[in-house]
């Protein structure tokens, strides 16, 4: 009599690993299809698991597109931070580096951009209170960088600063249309004029002057 076959064993697999699968599966989904079309059902798939149990760690949709912003948030504060970037153009121009390295990342904040412009849209406050705190994290550094003589004096520093996130916005969307665009160039020569910069030399990466 032949042996039963055994089944294969379960993955085994700590909280934390499966929140990340959840949450990269979630990145992928709502950066394809949008938050309103993207589905549990689509999500739990491409996490390699059920509906049910990825309610387990999200007990809604909506509670996983919080976690989804607030990991996006995380990463690139993260990465600020990390690189120690001095200037508001040196931030600019980082934020659409990282993008570009991670572009399921770049095409969810897209996607969601223009989903959370509608009043209904459940992360619509969240998304009106991020770009104020941007626009004033921008304001502040603008200021700061001017009262140190890194920038000339500015006629409109708050229109700067939303000038600037207009053209990371912009640039990033564009980026999906016509990837033959070297969208970090476009960046630098349209940063430099909105900062009056056009005279002062090019850093590298790391911050020193070229």
């Amino acid at each position: 009599m032949d042996e039963p076959t055994p089944r294969p064993r379960r993955e085994r697999l700590s909280r934390e690993v499966r929140q990340a699968r959840i949450l990269d599966a979630a990145i992928e989904v709502f950066g394809r299809s949008g938050f309103r079309e993207g589905s549990l059902q689509e999500v739990a798939t491409a996490a390699g698991m059920t509906v049910p149990g990825l309610l387990h760690y999200y007990p809604s949709k909506v509670e996983l597109l919080f976690a989804v912003l607030s990991h996006w948030q995380a990463l690139q504060t993260a990465l600020l931070e990390t690189v120690g970037v001095q200037t508001t153009f040196e931030r600019g121009r980082m934020i659409l580096q990282r993008n570009l390295e991670h572009r399921g990342m770049m095409r969810l904040r897209v996607t969601l951009t223009a989903e959370t412009a509608s009043e209904d849209h459940p992360a619509h406050e969240r998304m009106v209170q991020r770009y104020r705190e941007t626009a004033a994290s921008f304001e502040h550094h603008l200021a700061e960088e001017i009262a140190r003589g890194d920038l000339p004096a500015l006629a409109d520093v708050p229109g700067t600063a939303r000038a600037l996130i207009a053209l990371l916005d912009s640039l990033q969307m564009q980026h999906f249309l016509t990837p033959e665009v070297d969208i970090v160039q476009v960046y630098e020569t349209g940063a430099r004029r909105l900062l009056g910069m056009e005279d002062q030399p090019t850093r590298s990466a790391g911050g020193t002057r070229a």
